[in-house]
């Protein structure tokens, strides 16, 4: 635990201070979630199972999109306490930040509980198979499935920003940096003033 903390602090911390940064001069704007065809109905809240029954799975990896574009989308992710995300698919890799981190439980796609985890810091994932793999060299206890539903069982609101890599092809024209991938959002803040007014 004490090498992944060095590492984080080294490799990852100015990083995290630039998107958190970044984030609260969006979130100081009005911020408003925007439309995508591809994630099906969502299917509400589902901690488990609903009525001894399996829920629907959507792709709502978050609560809203506030960020897509053909490489990546970003969402805003909040669960109040005893909250749950529905039973969501990841159809793509993903970082996240935990702005305001809390204790999240795990539920599988039969409804079974799988585990409970603290939310917390900067954690990425790639997929494979059925299975999501932690990225950067962490070592998880249990294996998280790419289909789950997660609650909040910690006593504060949980807040995250969650950013999907949507293009993963080795093509250099096409490669992008972790950078590019946070700063997409905010670019069109920056774009409105002229050198001049800088």
């Amino acid at each position: 635990m004490r090498l992944l903390s060095c590492a984080f602090q080294t490799h990852f911390l100015p990083t995290v201070v630039l998107m958190i940064f970044l984030l609260s001069c969006y979130c100081a704007r009005s911020i408003s979630a925007i439309e995508t065809d591809m994630l099906g109905e969502y299917s509400g809240q589902c901690p488990g199972l609903v009525n001894d029954k399996p829920c629907n799975v959507d792709g709502y990896v978050g609560s809203d999109v506030l960020y897509e574009d053909e490489y990546v989308r970003v969402w805003n992710f909040t669960l109040a306490p005893g909250e749950s995300t529905s039973m969501h698919r990841h159809d793509y890799d993903y970082h996240f930040v935990a702005i305001h981190p809390t204790q999240l439980e795990v539920y599988g796609e039969n409804g079974s509980r799988l585990f409970d985890f603290r939310a917390e810091g900067v954690l990425g994932f790639k997929i494979n198979g059925q299975y999501l793999e932690p990225i950067g060299g962490l070592e998880l206890p249990w294996p998280v499935p790419r289909i789950h539903s997660a609650k909040n069982i910690g006593d504060s609101y949980y807040y995250e920003i969650l950013f999907e890599t949507k293009r993963n092809d080795d093509s250099s024209k096409n490669k992008r940096t972790v950078m590019d991938v946070m700063i997409a959002p905010f670019k069109h803040m920056f774009a409105k003033h002229s050198d001049d007014e800088l």
